[in-house]
């Protein structure tokens, strides 16, 4: 049970994708969202769901120095790039695209290893 209510029935399975096949195994939700902590709505795109886990008063924190606290999972960081890389791999919100391909990821890392990859002669 996630914390916004049963997420995998609502967008699936949690989102991500295949570095090697290229293959997008996610989709990207744009659904409004309510907290249940705090019974906020809240638009489900990375920057607004950055944005409420680190400044939700009402979502337990395990420790003062984790800033972040995911919404969806156990998962808190002290660094805002690693939670929001954390919140594009729950909603499926991928920036990062293959210029030779419709690959695309929630990581650069991800994309430049997949030109690597599959387009090393391209590259």
């Amino acid at each position: 049970q996630g914390n916004f209510g049963n997420w995998q029935q609502m967008v699936g399975d949690q989102t991500g994708d295949d570095v090697f096949s290229g293959q997008d195994t996610g989709a990207q939700n744009s659904q409004a969202q309510i907290c249940q902590y705090c019974t906020s709505t809240l638009l489900a795109d990375t920057e607004t769901l950055l944005l409420h886990s680190k400044l939700c008063s009402s979502h337990p924190r395990p420790d003062k120095s984790f800033y972040y606290v995911c919404l969806f999972c156990e998962y808190h960081s002290g660094q805002s790039d690693h939670m929001r890389s954390h919140i594009r791999s729950h909603i499926g919100d991928k920036p990062f695209e293959c210029q030779f391909c419709s690959y695309s990821s929630t990581k650069k890392s991800h994309v430049k290893r997949h030109v690597f990859i599959k387009h090393f002669d391209l590259s």
